[in-house]
């Protein structure tokens, strides 16, 4: 069904706004652009209990997301036939498509690098094995039916713990050493081989749950890489910026203030709280979404990555969902060329 709304997207809509009739083309949300990056967001579905706490909070976060991101870059918004009422009339019809996916976290078990997808077999850190399984599964089926070009690899790792530049730089932690039984050397390798990277870090994390990097760290900009301050560990410290100015001797490496938080009891329990985690961003080509919290140590954080990169802050109030253990970039998956502009006709045509 989704092969034949790209069909009929494509018939209907050039690939090249130009020759887009111009009419047609001011009432579309999203823009065909090289300037432009795609984010992609994954709705709960009503009929999964685990988020049935916490739905309307997601699904007002997503909302409002969503809605930021337009004018910056694209979006669309994959939503259960049964979920898709909950969006629509308050998002545009053009950025929602209706597919079964089954689960929130879209950076974890979907492609890395944006510009050459990669796609890593999916851990179960956070579910069992076998769930982990479906979820990449209910997703290979959505990516395979609009035909998202990617690559794929046995390794195992979430995507939330590979951070790059899109240029060759890498970030990942020790857990991708661990799940693979490799050796520091092997893994450094292995990540050279899979993403065309030059350089790569590898990490202790700062949290054992998930243990991933980019909660951690966040290339703002292709030279300019930007890490929690682990000032109050003096120790864990020095092991983490050692590694980053060893593996990235020119970097421009630079602390940011990070105010960590504990949730309740019984609530999320077994995740770190994400909640004052302002690194947890997604990066495109021109913008920076970083996600805040109303919390005192923001301001100075917000200074630092304004000051440090030419591209437009995008502020986004996470504070509905990063009791969960993530936040902007965990819930993004994030696309270019040609796999964005099909996922794009196949949301218009939906």
């Amino acid at each position: 069904m989704i092969s034949l709304l790209i069909a009929l997207g494509m018939a209907i809509s050039s690939c090249n706004p130009s020759e887009s009739d111009e009419s047609t083309a001011d009432t579309l949300t999203n823009v065909l652009s090289s300037d432009r990056m795609l984010l992609v967001l994954s709705a709960p579905s009503i009929n999964n209990r685990y988020y049935s706490d916490a739905f309307n909070m997601i699904v007002d976060f997503q909302i409002e997301y969503a809605k930021s991101i337009m004018n910056n870059d694209n979006v669309v918004v994959i939503v259960d036939k049964d979920t898709r009422r909950f969006y629509e009339g308050r998002l545009p019809e053009d950025i929602l498509i209706t597919a079964d996916v089954y689960d929130i976290w879209m950076r974890d078990f979907t492609t890395v690098n944006p510009d050459l997808p990669v796609q890593f077999t999916y851990t179960w850190a956070s579910m069992t094995r076998q769930q982990s399984k479906e979820v990449q599964n209910s997703f290979n089926g959505f990516a395979n039916e609009i035909g998202i070009t990617r690559s794929d690899t046995d390794l195992l790792i979430d995507g939330g713990n590979i951070v790059d530049n899109y240029s060759g730089r890498v970030i990942t932690t020790t857990r991708f050493l661990e799940d693979n039984r490799l050796t520091y050397q092997e893994g450094v390798q292995k990540l050279k081989n899979l993403l065309n990277a030059s350089e790569v870090a590898i990490i202790e994390p700062d949290e054992e749950t998930l243990a991933h990097a980019d909660g951690m760290v966040s290339w703002i900009d292709t030279n300019t890489l930007l890490v929690n301050n682990y000032s109050e560990d003096a120790a864990f410290q020095r092991k983490v910026l050692s590694e980053l100015k060893s593996a990235f001797p020119d970097a421009n490496i630079i602390e940011v203030p990070v105010q960590y938080t504990t949730n309740p009891p019984g609530q999320w329990e077994g995740f770190e709280s994400a909640c004052g985690v302002n690194l947890n961003a997604a990066v495109t080509h021109k913008n920076v979404y970083v996600p805040t919290f109303n919390m005192p140590h923001e301001q100075e954080a917000l200074n630092i990555i304004r000051s440090n990169t030419s591209k437009k802050v995008v502020t986004i109030n996470a504070e509905g969902v990063c009791a969960m253990g993530g936040s902007v970039r965990c819930l993004t998956w994030q696309l270019t060329g040609s796999n964005a502009e099909k996922l794009i006709l196949a949301a218009r045509s939906n």
